[in-house]
């Protein structure tokens, strides 16, 4: 795979290879997906919670026994 990019994003990927001791630019490039794939986990569990805040699941706020109950009665 080849990526290309802009000489600004370029000199920021070799200038952080190097201050962090970076074996290589595509190791810069992994260690940003990497970073991108854990914000995006993140932001969903963010948004799950927002989700969450404003519409509650009943059967989650109930006591295991309680929503047994409420599963056996249909």
């Amino acid at each position: 795979m080849s990526v290309s990019l802009s000489a600004e994003w370029l000199r920021f990927a070799e200038e952080y290879q190097k201050t962090h001791g970076l074996s290589s630019r595509s190791e810069v490039i992994q260690l940003a997906l990497k970073k991108l794939r854990e914000w995006e986990l993140a932001e969903g569990y963010r948004q799950m919670a927002r989700d969450y805040a404003e519409h509650p699941d009943p059967l989650l706020d109930l006591e295991f026994d309680e929503t047994v109950e409420q599963i056996d009665r249909g």
